[in-house]
């Protein structure tokens, strides 16, 4: 008898783990932040915004993309300024952290995003998800935000 409970509850854990997609992201390894490693495509797919209490991903109402490019220039189709170029940065508050420093092509508003620029705090990178928080200048959540991208 105990042995088809310890089956069950197996299966019952393994489906669970299928369906938890924050456990898919941490079972993968991290990778390094550089070009090499965030070259291609990503999609929004979700993101998680705090109003104060606790939190969970959701599916995002309006998604777009953006295309980091090998010659360290991006593209995304978000409806604002669509190109310029990126570099892997240190936070200038925390060294070990690093962000990727967005540089538009276009006047974008200087009271969002001055110099023209914005700041991506990574969270984790792997070969299949890119989880960031807007951090140092530019927009930035009260009380907490993240966005995921899946490559495609």
């Amino acid at each position: 008898m105990t042995k088809y409970i310890l089956v069950f509850a197996v299966c019952l854990l393994s489906l669970y783990a299928c369906d938890n997609n924050e456990d898919e992201i941490e079972s993968l390894p991290l990778v390094a932040i550089n070009s090499d490693t965030l070259v291609g495509e990503w999609k929004l797919v979700e993101s998680k915004v705090s109003s104060g209490g606790q939190v969970s991903w959701s599916p995002v109402s309006q998604s777009y993309t953006i295309k980091f490019l090998a010659d360290a220039t991006f593209i995304k189709n978000d409806g604002n300024c669509e190109r310029g170029t990126y570099r892997v940065v240190a936070h200038p508050e925390y060294e070990a952290k690093q962000m990727i420093e967005l540089t538009y092509s276009c006047e974008v508003d200087q009271a969002i995003y001055p110099d023209n620029k914005s700041y991506w705090g990574v969270e984790a990178l792997n070969d299949r998800y890119l989880v960031y928080h807007p951090t140092y200048k530019g927009p930035i959540c009260t009380e907490g935000c993240s966005y995921k991208f899946k490559k495609q």
